[in-house]
């Protein structure tokens, strides 16, 4: 698959079909609920690291491929799980049910949701307003800003072998790429790209971590460029808990290696 059809299909935030995120509480109680959560990360970040390093210390079991035989209930909480109240999705017509899970594996990444959920409310810009995970799609978020509902995808799917395409500008297409340094070896593009119009531009930033290929998006809405810019998704491929989240899922996956990306 080349860029331009990954970017497109990564930023195409028509495929969920969700409904709008229903308005629960005011603003200000989104906001004053995000400083809680930072405060919270704060206290709970060194525990998180410490916790996530002792799980990835035991040696792999059996069932690392997903399936969620032998792995640990849920990824080392830090959040409580209740956190952030997950969207349900509408099916979208012609398109394969998701994969029938465990109640323990359904549990587990659902865990891992929170967890990337508080992480990006901390990490985030304040501009965006609420945060949640899609329920029973684990690489699928929503937040708004401005008033508009917008698509986050987090994608930390098993590829062992696979190399980043070449980072390519596409004027014609809207498409800029630049190469960013991730230290230890790593490196990621990070891209812009217009979908749907030209005016309305989403933001990706592409890596790789241990066996995984790592995606973190936000979509445009129909009217409004993604209201995350580039260098702000990568501010978050950047920080060391996020790293630490990409750990736990190249070592227990929580997607299938084979498994369609919904909209990527």
């Amino acid at each position: 698959m080349d860029d331009e059809t990954m970017l497109r299909r990564a930023l195409d935030r028509t495929a969920l079909e969700l409904p709008p995120l229903p308005d629960l509480v005011p603003v200000a109680v989104r906001l004053g609920r995000r400083r809680r959560a930072r405060a919270r990360l704060a206290v709970a970040g060194g525990v998180f690291g410490t916790a996530t390093a002792a799980v990835l210390g035991l040696s792999l079991l059996s069932g690392a491929d997903g399936s969620g035989a032998g792995l640990p209930a849920a990824p080392p909480a830090a959040f409580p799980s209740a956190y952030h109240t997950p969207v349900a999705a509408r099916p979208t017509p012609g398109q394969e049910p998701p994969e029938k899970l465990s109640d323990a594996e359904s549990a587990r990444r659902a865990q891992f949701q929170q967890q990337v959920s508080a992480l990006l409310d901390e990490l985030l810009p304040p501009s965006v307003q609420d945060i949640r995970p899609v329920a029973d799609q684990v690489s699928d978020y929503r937040i708004t800003a401005g008033g508009q509902d917008f698509h986050v995808k987090l994608s930390v799917r098993p590829a062992e072998g696979e190399r980043l395409q070449d980072c390519r500008n596409v004027p014609s297409k809207g498409t800029t790429c630049e190469k960013a340094d991730l230290g230890g070896g790593r490196t990621a593009q990070v891209y812009a790209t217009a979908v749907n119009k030209p005016e309305t531009l989403g933001s990706m930033v592409v890596t790789r971590y241990g066996r995984s290929s790592v995606l973190l998006s936000v979509s445009p809405s129909d009217t409004a460029s993604a209201p995350v810019t580039p260098d702000q998704l990568l501010t978050v491929v950047r920080d060391a808990r996020f790293t630490d989240l990409l750990k736990y899922a190249d070592a227990y996956p929580v997607q299938e290696k084979d498994a369609p990306v919904r909209g990527g």
